[in-house]
């Protein structure tokens, strides 16, 4: 299995040089491709495209400029999967950019430092690895206060279970889960959950109500969409990031009980046959 490590570095000139470097790449590529289908609509492939803006490209290691096209294709294909829905990838503004390596341009020495390939003639950028395997992907994004790592290494899954018990989980909106291990249960709360659930479905209902205002296309209309992307990408993290804390403090209390098995109850299909009212169907939902 795959273990992602994560960890902030300091930034330096050459970190910072890099990633506006692949921001202005990913910009480039964003515009042309645009720009190719509205004028002669026609969908550009991703390897014409590397080929077109990533060889030999002034800053970037190739590996690293042709990654840029890779992320940019990854969602174009995301917003083709989803049926054309929602906001395709136009932005063509970025000042900072994720610079990615593949295992191709990454070594880890025998003083545990990682070394990432970069141009012929500059200094290869290296960081301290706290992990014996080597990863076989590492990204660097920028943040507030520095750079952010991120390295994917393999590792031998460790099985944890010491028991034979089975476990039932009835998920709830009150109660997120309910756990019955046959000889004790517990609960898990949900009402964080519920509360940011709640404010999600507020905030975009009152922005929703101010974008309707504006006329279509107009300046303060284009702000008001982007704040609404951004506001509820914020709580879409937030919501995320609870979701994989409650269901690993799940795991660890059923490991703490012997459990070796769960079994969940199918909700599939519980939206379709629902009809409480509109503020029920809500919370429900």
């Amino acid at each position: 299995m795959y273990l992602t490590r994560k960890f902030h570095i300091e930034g330096t000139e050459q970190l910072r040089r890099l990633s506006r470097s692949s921001a202005d790449l990913w910009n480039s590529i964003c515009k042309w491709y645009w720009r190719t289908v509205d004028r002669q609509d026609h969908w550009i492939s991703k390897t014409a495209m590397r080929r077109w803006h990533c060889k030999g490209h002034d800053v970037l290691p190739s590996q690293t400029a042709q990654e840029v096209a890779g992320q940019f294709y990854e969602a174009i294909g995301s917003w083709h999967d989803n049926d054309r829905k929602g906001n395709p990838p136009k932005r063509c503004d970025k000042t900072y950019n994720v610079l990615r390596w593949t295992y191709q341009g990454v070594t880890l020495r025998e003083d545990g430092v990682l070394r990432l390939s970069t141009k012929r003639g500059e200094d290869s950028i290296l960081i301290d690895w706290p992990v014996d395997e080597e990863p076989r992907t590492v990204e660097i994004g920028k943040a507030s206060d520095g750079f952010v790592v991120r390295a994917q290494y393999d590792r031998e899954p460790v099985d944890r279970t010491t028991g034979d018990k089975v476990a039932g989980v009835d998920l709830g909106e009150k109660h997120l889960a309910a756990v019955f291990t046959g000889d004790d249960a517990f609960t898990i709360n949900g009402g964080e959950l519920r509360a940011l659930r709640h404010y999600q479905n507020s905030l975009k209902a009152k922005l929703d109500a101010k974008i309707d205002r504006k006329e279509r296309g107009s300046n303060r209309w284009k702000k008001l969409v982007e704040t609404k992307r951004k506001q509820l990408d914020r709580i879409d993290n937030k919501i995320t990031d609870l979701l994989h804390k409650l269901s690993r403090k799940v795991v660890e209390m059923l490991l703490e009980r012997r459990v070796s098995a769960v079994g969940i109850g199918d909700v599939r299909g519980i939206r379709d046959r629902m009809g409480y009212g509109k503020r029920m169907n809500q919370r429900l939902h």
